[in-house]
């Protein structure tokens, strides 16, 4: 990829996401190690390195239930929290909608089947997206959301403090 321009004229990101049940180290901390490690092993540059922390959901989740430990790895999230996280989360300014035009604050509660509604309790879809955006609606959350407000933020590109 760097060949072809990839990491040095063109964007190449990469993704940090642990492999367990604990937070990951400060992302500056990673993208120096690994821009160290993978240059000098495989010749590799890249643009950024993003730190994602991992949501109690779908595989992850399993994994969790597996091991016994979704308890204390929510209890981790939770005495993470970071107040400073909240004004950049994902959900306060991007939607997701899925293939039937069902919208949701971000891609866990796609995942989570926790859809927006309106005031009135009904789904909001790509057809009454209007309605929803002039009389306002309430970010849905679940114990997911955890994961995106523990320690320094987790975002699709990285930390959000």
């Amino acid at each position: 990829m760097n060949e072809l321009g990839y990491g040095t004229d063109l964007e190449l990101n990469l993704i940090y996401n642990p492999s367990g049940d604990y937070l990951p180290a400060p992302q500056q901390q990673l993208e120096d190690d690994y821009r160290r490690q993978l240059f000098t092993q495989y010749g590799i540059r890249f643009s950024n390195l993003f730190t994602i922390v991992n949501a109690p959901l779908g595989r992850f989740k399993s994994y969790l239930e597996t091991c016994g430990r979704t308890e204390s790895y929510l209890t981790v999230l939770v005495e993470n929290f970071n107040p400073e996280t909240v004004t950049n989360i994902m959900c306060r300014t991007l939607i997701n909608i899925d293939w039937r035009g069902i919208v949701y604050n971000c891609d866990f509660n796609q995942a989570s089947g926790l859809p927006l509604r309106n005031r009135h309790g009904a789904i909001i879809t790509i057809d009454t997206i209007e309605e929803a955006l002039e009389r306002g609606h309430e970010i849905v959350t679940g114990d997911h959301c955890y994961s995106c407000t523990a320690g320094a933020g987790s975002s699709c590109t990285g930390v959000l403090v």
